[in-house]
């Protein structure tokens, strides 16, 4: 494994004053599966108030001293070190009820949730894996490290978090696991809904997003119960459609989700509920309200896109999904001989304004009923979008 030289700097820092340092968890995984590596963990026997002293001298950001986590920036890079922690009991299924450090690195790793997050690292020692994490990449599955009734029941995030990258990875998560996981579902109900929205947002943006929304829609459904009223065909096909959308967008394969229940209203409330924001609500809300309107020809093509304020790829994406029939190179071409200086189908790319309207003597409320009048006619080609034929149509008789 090839790490940067700022990280290096961190473990050598630690190691000259006598501490043991690894890197620890994705950055070890990323490697190994020969991805892209966004941020580097490093875990130390050097307790809090001792990292401090190690690196005094460096730009210290105390994240979280009571649980034994500081951040340092190096090089520009914000790299978090924790000391090594064991496992304690948990009050909520969430929260340890009080962190207590060890000595032992194995301790640390023992405390963790799945064998392929548990693998560490140094330069001298090379890749230290005490649960077969490296076998389970190999395999391409999830397992919690030890009883996984003891890991769901110490963090019930866990559960979305072990769907989440089999979803990502497109592995399978081990039956066992798998079986303990679906009977802890409810716990989810003790995970704040911030973090439940990021797991699943996290989920939908895999490979694997359709195969893991079939495999475990009783999970799903405890945050989305809505989804119970889909009888098994219909959910299926909702599933199929997921695949369909290729794009890895969260919230377009949200969009067709939550279109297989059709109802508006019930969409827009689950949106809410689970805190998305307001972006992705109006895009979602943008394409469910023009999810069934036709667009075979051109005025129809027009008179949605009207109607739309999300971009077009957006609109092509969840249109894809929702209908394979579709061809979309055919919709591309007709979309891009739509994109003419003859017709629009938005007030500000009609070739007058209000200002010119004004100067013809309308006023108020009168500017923008006639603009609206125009753009309808220009949609519905019976005038076409040129300066001196709006002018000559707005013209007082």
């Amino acid at each position: 494994m090839e790490i940067p030289v700022y990280v290096n700097t961190l473990l050598r820092q630690l190691n000259a004053h006598g501490y043991e340092a690894y890197v620890v968890g994705g950055a070890v995984r990323s490697s190994l599966l020969h991805e892209e590596i966004h941020d580097y963990d490093l875990t130390t026997n050097a307790l809090p108030e001792e990292m401090v002293q190690v690196f005094k001298d460096f730009h210290c950001i105390p994240t979280g001293l009571e649980h034994g986590t500081i951040t340092v920036v190096i090089d520009h890079h914000p790299v978090e070190i924790t000391t090594y922690r064991k496992d304690s009991t948990y009050k909520d299924h969430r929260h340890p009820d009080k962190v207590e450090f060890t000595s032992a690195l194995k301790e640390d790793c023992e405390r963790r949730d799945f064998t392929i997050n548990a693998l560490c690292y140094h330069p001298d020692t090379g890749i230290l894996d005490f649960f077969h994490g490296e076998k389970d990449l190999h395999d391409k599955v999830i397992r919690c490290i030890g009883e996984p009734e003891r890991r769901f029941e110490e963090d019930a995030l866990r559960i979305l978090r072990a769907i989440r990258f089999a979803s990502r990875l497109s592995f399978r998560i081990e039956p066992h696991t798998a079986e303990v996981l679906l009977a802890k579902k409810d716990t989810l109900n003790y995970v704040s809904i911030e973090r439940i929205n990021e797991e699943f947002t996290g989920m939908l943006r895999g490979k694997g997003a359709s195969v893991c929304m079939e495999d475990y829609r009783e999970v799903i459904e405890v945050f989305i119960p809505e989804l119970k009223q889909l009888d098994e065909e219909a959910y299926k096909e909702m599933c199929g459609r997921l695949e369909e959308e290729n794009t890895g967008r969260a919230d377009v394969r949200l969009a067709v989700i939550l279109y297989a229940l059709h109802d508006k209203e019930a969409a827009h409330h689950i949106l809410k509920r689970l805190k998305y924001a307001n972006i992705v609500i109006h895009t979602i809300t943008d394409l469910l309200r023009t999810a069934d309107d036709p667009y075979d020809s051109d005025i129809a093509f027009r008179l949605v896109l009207s109607h739309m304020k999300t971009d077009v790829d957006t609109f092509f994406a969840f249109h894809k999904a929702n209908d394979k029939g579709i061809s979309m190179a055919e919709k591309r071409q007709q979309y891009a001989s739509l994109t003419n200086d003859d017709y629009c189908w938005n007030l500000k790319d009609l070739a007058i304004n209000g200002s010119e309207l004004m100067k013809l003597g309308y006023k108020g409320t009168a500017i923008g009923q006639k603009l609206n009048a125009l753009l309808d006619d220009v949609i519905h080609e019976r005038i076409r979008n040129k300066k001196d034929e709006l002018l000559n149509a707005a013209h007082p008789d």
